[in-house]
C-alpha cells in the first residue's frame, strides 16, 4: 500500500459535492462533540464526518430509494438511516484514535511527504466544492486534513496487524465440490393469477414422481433433461461445515462420484437432483483459501481493535450531537470523483484507495477497515489543527 498515493483518493468519493436541497440548521463547532481519556475532540470535526459520509449515502442510495431513504431502516438495525449512522460515525471516531495512540506498536509513520499530499488533497476538496456545500457540510480544510490523517493511519494500521495472521490454508482446509442441480418448490405453486397455493400431499407425491422421472432421464445430458422437463439448472460449490446449499442436497450430493447424477433428494420444502461436476474443484478451492485467509485477518483486525478499547473512557456529548442534522441533501458528480481518483495515484493503488474512502464515515474501521470520523485535537496539534479551535 502506497499511503501518498492513498491520501488523495481518499477524497475521491466526495468531490464534486453540492447541495441539493434543505435547510441545514447550524452548529458551534468550538463546542466538544466528545472526549476519549479526557481529551476533547471538537463537535465541528464529528460534525463535518457526520455530514461527509452524508453525502457519500446521498450519492450511493438516493437513485434507489429516493430522498426520504433517511427515515427508513436501511441498515436492519431497528432504526432510521440519520440515527444509524451517527451512531456508527462517533463509535469510529473512539477507533480512529486508538489506533493512533498503537502506532508505535506497528512502527507505523506518517511521513512528511504524505502530511504534504493531505495538504493538497484537502484544499483542492475545499477549492473544488461549492461554497454553499463546504458551508452545509462544515468542512474546514482543517477537518478535510484531518480526516485524510486519521484514515491513512487506519489503512496503514489495519494493513500491519492483518500481516500478523496466518495465511497457510490447506487443501483439505479449503477444499471445495462443484455440483449442477436442479431444484423443484414441494410446498407450494404459484397459480396465473399470482396466488400462491400450497400443494397437498397427493399432489407433493405426484410431483416428485415427475422429478423422478427427470432424474431417470438426465443420466445422460443432464441440461438438456432439465431443459425439456422445464427446470432450471442451477452450479453451487460447497465445502465442510458450508451451509450456504441446503443440507439434503450436499448430503446426497457427497455420495456421488464425479458424473453420477442423485436419485430425488428430499428437502424441507424443494425436491433435488443433483449432478457431481467436481469432487474437489482447484479454482473453487482456491477461491474458499482467499476468503478463509479475508477472515482470518478481519477477524484479528476487530479483536485487536476491540482489544484497544478496553480500560478507556470514552464520552459523547450528546446534547450537542443531537444538534447535528442531516436536513439537505448532497449530489456528488461521479465523472469528477473518478477524474481526481486518476489523477491523484495509479491504477494499483485505486481500488484500496477507493475502499478506503467510502469507509470514512460511517462503517466501522475495528470490522472492515472503514475510517471512523474524528480527529483528537490533543494528538493533532499543530500538524492537523486543534478541531476544537478550528473556525467553521
Amino acid at each position: 500500500m502506497k499511503a501518498k498515493r492513498l491520501v488523495p483518493l481518499l477524497l475521491a468519493a466526495a468531490m464534486g459535492v453540492s447541495v441539493l436541497t434543505g435547510c441545514g440548521g447550524s452548529i458551534d463547532g468550538k463546542k466538544t462533540g466528545a472526549t476519549l481519556e479526557g481529551e476533547e475532540i471538537s463537535l465541528g470535526f464529528m460534525n463535518f464526518m457526520a455530514r461527509y459520509q452524508q453525502a457519500i449515502y446521498d450519492g450511493q442510495f438516493t437513485g434507489m430509494f429516493g430522498t426520504g431513504f433517511w427515515s427508513q431502516d436501511l441498515f436492519g438495525e431497528g432504526t432510521d438511516m440519520v440515527t444509524s449512522v451517527k451512531k456508527n460515525v462517533a463509535e469510529n471516531i473512539e477507533i480512529l484514535y486508538l489506533l493512533e495512540d498503537h502506532m508505535g506498536d506497528y512502527n507505523v509513520e506518517i511521513t512528511e511527504e504524505e502530511i504534504a499530499e493531505m495538504d493538497k488533497a484537502a484544499a483542492k476538496f475545499i477549492e473544488d466544492n461549492t461554497k454553499e456545500a463546504i458551508s452545509q457540510m462544515g468542512a474546514t480544510q482543517e477537518y478535510v486534513k484531518e480526516m485524510l490523517r486519521l484514515n491513512t493511519i487506519q489503512a496503514k494500521m489495519q494493513a500491519a496487524i492483518e500481516a500478523e495472521t496466518d495465511t497457510e490454508v490447506s487443501d483439505e482446509e479449503a477444499a471445495q465440490k462443484t455440483i449442477s442441480y436442479v431444484k423443484v418448490n414441494s410446498k407450494s405453486t404459484t397459480d396465473d393469477e399470482g396466488k400462491t397455493k400450497e400443494y397437498t400431499e397427493e399432489e407433493k407425491e405426484n410431483l416428485k414422481k415427475e422429478v423422478e422421472a427427470f432424474a431417470a432421464s438426465a443420466k445422460d445430458d443432464f441440461k438438456a433433461a432439465a431443459e425439456t422437463a422445464g427446470y432450471t439448472v442451477s452450479e453451487g460449490s460447497y465445502g465442510k461445515d458450508d451451509e450456504t446449499l441446503d443440507k439434503a442436497l450436499t448430503e446426497g450430493a457427497d455420495k456421488l462420484k464425479e458424473g453420477e447424477i442423485s436419485p430425488v433428494l428430499v428437502g424441507e420444502e424443494a425436491f433435488f437432483v443433483a449432478r457431481m461436476d467436481s469432487t474437489f474443484d482447484k479454482e473453487a478451492t482456491e477461491k474458499k483459501k482467499t476468503e478463509i485467509v479475508e477472515k482470518r485477518q478481519s477477524d484479528h483486525y476487530k479483536e485487536v481493535c476491540d482489544g484497544y478499547k478496553e480500560g478507556v473512557k470514552y464520552e459523547v456529548n450528546e446534547k450537542e450531537w443531537a444538534k447535528v442534522k442531516f436536513d439537505d441533501l448532497f449530489t456528488i458528480k461521479q465523472e469528477e470523483a473518478e477524474d481526481s481518483g486518476e489523477e491523484a495515484g495509479d491504477s494499483e493503488d485505486k481500488e484500496t484507495s477507493e475502499d478506503t474512502g467510502e469507509e470514512a464515515g460511517d462503517s466501522d474501521p475495528a470490522e472492515d477497515g472503514e475510517e471512523a470520523q474524528d480527529s483528537d485535537p490533543a494528538e493533532d496539534g499543530e500538524e492537523a489543527g486543534d478541531s476544537k479551535d478550528t473556525e467553521e
